[in-house]
């Protein structure tokens, strides 16, 4: 526990800290890295469906045991967890199902002992790139709180990865209920494709600006985020219709306060989610030592 905080770091402890800027700007340029002009990455993100998708499969991954039915991640299973976020149909969880075994990060197998069940399970690219999106999240809360209570995601420890994703389907409810429905600004661009990634661009190049008005190529953002030009300047113009975004002139634009205080309030929720997540998991990994446990290999 870090002295002056509970278990967890709540959201608004977070966003009043006096490092969350750097931070947050620093957890933003970790995100690009990973995902910007990197097309098989880009393929977990490219909307909010597919980043709901690939949390609950990890999550499901954290809590398999094969011997224990009730925990086997079936895609009934994943239908019906993603179902709470209302980002994407069961026909289109099947189409990205199918993608992100294309792009070979996930295989599709018969259960065990019973063919009537097909479970979805990570591949090791999609452990090891996963290792990397939680890095990215719990350093952002390490340069705010200290290394010491993130040492094990910092370092990818992987029977911590299993234990927080599967403590973060406990928080799944909240995810959608708390984060994603009711910030209305930044739900528009959970629902377009790249739009999260290309928010969050556009928020550090506005940063990058000193807060004023920067200009973009709009064909170079679509490339960056695998999306057309028209899908860019489709977006960028309903976002403006939503009072949103400033479009001063081609190219030319600014993103009003609001929108990037609502981008800084979903940040800062899904940090605190994980912060909670880590906890439990540390919990759980406690546990397993004093019961002398040992974490199965995937």
């Amino acid at each position: 526990m870090v002295e002056g905080r509970g278990d967890f770091a709540t959201t608004d402890m977070i966003l009043r800290h006096p490092r969350f800027v750097a931070a947050r700007d620093g957890y933003i340029d970790t995100l690009m890295s990973l995902h910007e002009l990197r097309p098989t990455p880009l393929e977990l993100m490219r909307d909010g469906g597919r980043i709901v998708v690939y949390g609950v499969i990890m999550a499901l991954w954290g809590g398999y045991r094969e011997a224990v039915p009730e925990t086997w991640p079936s895609v009934r299973r994943l239908k019906s967890e993603v179902a709470r976020f209302a980002l994407a149909s069961p026909r289109q969880i099947d189409l990205v199902l199918a993608r992100f075994v294309q792009a070979g990060y996930v295989h599709v197998r018969a259960a065990p002992g019973d063919a009537r069940w097909r479970l979805v399970l990570p591949t090791p690219g999609l452990i090891e790139h996963d290792r990397a999106f939680i890095r990215a999240h719990y350093t952002p809360l390490a340069a705010m709180f200290g290394e010491e209570p993130y040492a094990l995601p910092l370092v990818g420890d992987l029977a911590f990865l299993m234990a927080a994703r599967a403590a973060w389907l406990a928080t799944l409810g909240a995810m959608a209920e708390e984060v994603i429905r009711p910030n209305r600004p930044v739900l528009r661009f959970y629902a377009a494709s790249g739009g999260m990634l290309m928010l969050m661009k556009l928020a550090r190049l506005q940063s990058l600006a000193g807060g004023a008005a920067f200009t973009i190529d709009q064909t170079d953002l679509g490339r960056r985020f695998g999306v057309s030009r028209t899908h860019v300047r489709t977006l960028l113009q309903a976002a403006a219709a939503d009072g949103h975004v400033v479009l001063e002139g081609p190219g030319r634009l600014r993103l009003v306060p609001a929108l990037l205080d609502s981008l800084d309030l979903n940040i800062a929720e899904r940090l605190s989610l994980l912060d909670r997540s880590r906890h439990r998991a540390m919990r759980e990994l406690m546990v397993r030592d004093l019961e002398g446990a040992v974490a199965p290999t995937i």
